[in-house]
């Protein structure tokens, strides 16, 4: 668990890589149900999913402030395996503690292009 003065400390630096996650059938037709999307944006979501497993934050209180940079290098079908690899683009001091903005780069197992790569901002209050 990364306090935020960690966090202060960590700008450029890797924070680590999550466990691999199965992408199947079923969630691709329940993400595609519920929002009418496609897989890219299925990649975009499980960016969210995989990043507590790579980072946790001593912190009062965590916001997802949203994304800065969102690419789509590759694709995403089902029967993948992904995992999130983070790293520390910049933390800058706001009111009440720090925000963040974390590389995460939704890899897929056997291929060089990742499905996803997104600069989540997110916002550490102490």
């Amino acid at each position: 668990m990364l306090s935020l003065d960690d966090l202060r400390a960590a700008v450029g630096q890797d924070l680590g890589t999550s466990d691999w996650v199965d992408v199947t059938a079923t969630m691709l037709e329940q993400f595609d149900e519920a929002t009418g999307g496609g897989p890219e944006y299925l990649a975009l979501a499980l960016t969210n999913r995989v990043l507590p497993d790579v980072v946790t934050v001593d912190a009062s209180a965590g916001l997802n402030v949203g994304t800065d940079e969102v690419r789509f290098p590759g694709s995403l079908a089902a029967g993948d395996r992904v995992r999130g690899h983070a790293v520390l683009s910049s933390c800058s001091e706001v009111s009440g503690g720090v925000q963040t903005v974390m590389r995460v780069t939704l890899e897929v197992a056997g291929r060089m292009e990742p499905a996803c790569i997104v600069d989540a901002v997110s916002r550490w209050l102490a």
